[in-house]
């Protein structure tokens, strides 16, 4: 799915990357404010997600489901603490179907560093103002903003 930027002057978007860009930036929303509010991200979301892969389909896309495979090792190996929900590893899957591989796993570095900074910063409020114990941050809006940013490096040479 990658696009040469320099192909790109001039010449519109094809329709159903147009359509699988607004969508998968809407539904990335959506399962932000979802996670935020009721710290879940529901299977028919997820479904949704993946299925926008049909609109630029890439046989090599699916292989990016594999980049929930980190967070399910996690997951196994917390299991009981807390972390990783089955939300977010079904999240990974489906961004990673839109995505493929290489640019699904840029978008777990990127939304997991920027949510590794906000925990830390949570935290440290936290200790200042004297609470201690866990907190549970939701993981999907971080996870959606690093995949919005890598579809979008992804298409590189359309700009919506």
């Amino acid at each position: 799915m990658p696009v040469n930027p320099a192909a790109c002057q001039g010449t519109p978007m094809p329709p159903g990357m147009l359509l699988q860009a607004v969508l998968f930036l809407f539904l990335l929303v959506i399962v932000s404010v979802w996670d935020i509010k009721d710290r879940e991200i529901p299977d028919g979301l997820q479904a949704a997600i993946a299925l926008l892969s049909l609109l630029h389909f890439s046989p090599w896309n699916l292989a990016g489901a594999l980049t929930a495979l980190p967070y399910l090792l996690v997951a196994l190996a917390g299991k009981g603490t807390g972390g990783i929900g089955g939300g977010d590893i079904k999240l990974a899957a489906s961004m990673g179907t839109v995505l493929g591989l290489p640019a699904g796993l840029a978008a777990s570095v990127l939304g997991l560093s920027a949510f590794t900074v906000y925990g830390l910063i949570c935290s440290c409020i936290r200790r200042l103002k004297g609470r201690k114990g866990r907190a549970a941050y939701p993981a999907g809006p971080f996870l959606a903003a690093g995949a919005a940013t890598a579809y979008f490096m992804e298409i590189g040479g359309w700009i919506i």
